[in-house]
């Protein structure tokens, strides 16, 4: 027995799903602690706002920072002393990270001054971040909630596009509803999408871009792939990884070619309307910053680590602050990131990191219809419309779910929802039933995926309620954020600890699974967990043992 459901009912179901995702995520946004990057995020989107250059987070483009600051143009924000002159350029770190290359005193690459476009001001901008928001001049947990509410509003919006998409690809508003109770009721979506970060916008922005190109291709029209350019610039906007839309839009592309049937002229044609329609949306973004980035002799800009491109073709690149921030991206990638994976640790990552990631970190039934829809797809890809197979994940099971059987599709949701609202509101540190949920999860990830400083609030609840007047801390977070909840702490490292003989230590995860910690997860067993992130160790009478 099939469900058929109204068009008008599929709607009305829909508003209500997008409404308790909303009631999830705003709980979340005011029980979380700021997590490492938000406060950065939040304060230089601020500072754009309201005139100021593009400095502080050069790495990043502007748009996913602006958004979440817009409530803070309606409110009385104030600087103190100290971060006023860390946006003025009169204070800042003795280092400074170049576009590529060592870590060094900032005179060595700037022997004029700070007051350089080339400069890449990273920890100060993290600093003036957290004075921005905990420095007692402003409400911080207002301030961060006020951000937090639009990307709640820009997670919903995923969310609505989910189901209009996968509506349009198979006319069944069961599939769409499921679809959408996949994003609704995924920890990840919730996890990340009420953070200020730069991910839920570009999901949005080059969610958008895809569904407008496989509408192009269904139907080539001027239109169509202007509408695809200009979201393909709000997408660069967001995040710089919104580049890979260019390699995605060649295979769809070759995929279709067939049944496009265009010309050679048609296809430049219409990459021309595309590519200008991108284009002005990042001037317009980059207004009034269209001036070419400043002369540097060669000597210095080849100390500084300037790609070869950037100064060959520097009077070109309009507008500057974008291809700097791509240069910026793309010098990181070839130094990599220290990551950690299945209790060990590399600079230069994994080439199976992300499949792994997306079967710990998302719930079996997920697994379960994402494989299940991916053979159906298979089977039945000669009939597929672009629409169905231009995405995948929540779209691309709900394009499939026509094929599978109902009683299946629904238990799966069914199953999907209650481990979701079992981990409430606990989203970030949520690891799959696989891996034996979120008490195991520091095991296999740790950072955004785990413990990202957002359980700060929690540990007061707890040092509160043990009636805890003193704590020895290493927590992977904001400290400023520690400062502003009143935590009794003493900072520490692992080295330090050593020597500790009494007292109460709190270690973070991210922390703990250094290889710097070893010593206490060999030697210890942790008193308490707060929120499975946080270690709770209770130590007296002796200290840990030499190295």
């Amino acid at each position: 027995m099939k469900i058929e459901l109204s068009r008008k009912t599929g709607q009305w179901i829909a508003v209500a799903l997008l409404a308790i995702m909303a009631i999830l995520m705003l709980v979340a946004a005011r029980d979380d602690s700021a997590t490492v990057d938000e406060t950065t995020f939040l304060s230089t989107g601020y500072t754009y706002l309201t005139g100021h250059r593009y400095h502080f987070s050069p790495e990043h483009p502007p748009l996913s920072q602006m958004l979440p600051a817009l409530p803070l143009l309606f409110m009385d924000i104030k600087y103190s002393d100290n971060a006023r002159a860390l946006l003025d350029g009169r204070a800042g770190y003795p280092w400074t990270r170049p576009w590529f290359g060592p870590v060094r005193a900032w005179q060595d690459y700037f022997p004029d001054g700070r007051d350089n476009w080339y400069f890449w001001a990273v920890p100060e901008g993290q600093l003036f971040g957290q004075m921005f928001v905990y420095d007692g001049k402003n409400d911080g947990d207002g301030l961060m909630f006020a951000g937090r509410c639009v990307q709640i509003i820009l997670t919903l919006s995923v969310g609505a596009l989910i189901f209009f998409w996968v509506r349009q690809a198979t006319t069944s508003n069961f599939a769409a509803l499921c679809s959408l109770a996949l994003w609704v009721f995924n920890p990840n979506a919730l996890a990340h999408g009420h953070l200020i970060t730069t991910d839920i916008g570009v999901t949005l922005a080059m969610s958008a871009a895809i569904f407008l190109f496989a509408r192009f291709l269904e139907s080539p029209t001027h239109r169509n792939m202007a509408l695809c350019g200009a979201v393909t610039g709000v997408a660069l906007l967001m995040k710089f990884t919104a580049i890979t839309l260019a390699p995605m839009y060649v295979v769809l592309t070759a995929l279709s070619w067939k049944k496009l049937r265009a010309s050679k002229i048609n296809v430049i044609k219409m990459a021309a309307i595309g590519f200008a329609a991108t284009w002005i949306v990042v001037l317009l973004v980059n207004f009034p910053h269209w001036l070419p980035a400043p002369p540097m002799p060669e000597p210095q800009a080849n100390a500084l680590g300037v790609p070869g491109w950037f100064q060959s073709f520097r009077p070109l690149l309009i507008p500057p602050d974008f291809f700097k921030g791509l240069a910026l991206t793309l010098g990181h990638s070839k130094i990599g990131h220290e990551g950690y994976l299945l209790g060990e640790w590399s600079q230069q990552g994994w080439w199976y990191y992300y499949p792994v990631t997306l079967f710990l970190k998302s719930p079996l039934a997920f697994i379960a219809l994402l494989i299940t829809a991916a053979i159906a797809f298979l089977k039945n890809r000669a009939q597929s419309r672009p629409l169905e197979w231009a995405a995948w994940m929540c779209v691309g099971i709900g394009c499939a779910i026509p094929r599978l059987k109902q009683w299946l599709v629904g238990g799966l949701v069914a199953w999907q929802t209650i481990i979701c609202l079992l981990c409430a509101p606990l989203y970030l540190q949520f690891f799959s039933e696989a891996a034996g949920g979120s008490t195991n999860g520091y095991k296999y990830l740790i950072d955004s995926n785990y413990d990202w400083g957002q359980d700060a609030k929690r540990l007061k609840a707890f040092i509160d309620e043990q009636h805890i007047n003193q704590i020895y801390l290493d927590y992977f977070g904001t400290q400023y954020s520690i400062e502003y909840l009143k935590i009794p702490n003493t900072r520490i490292n692992a080295e330090k600890a050593r020597q500790i003989v009494q007292g109460w230590l709190v270690v973070s995860a991210s922390q703990l699974m250094r290889p710097e910690w070893s010593w206490l997860r060999e030697s210890n067993q942790p008193q308490a967990r707060v929120a499975d992130t946080l270690f709770v160790y209770k130590l007296s009478g002796q200290t840990a043992p030499a190295q």
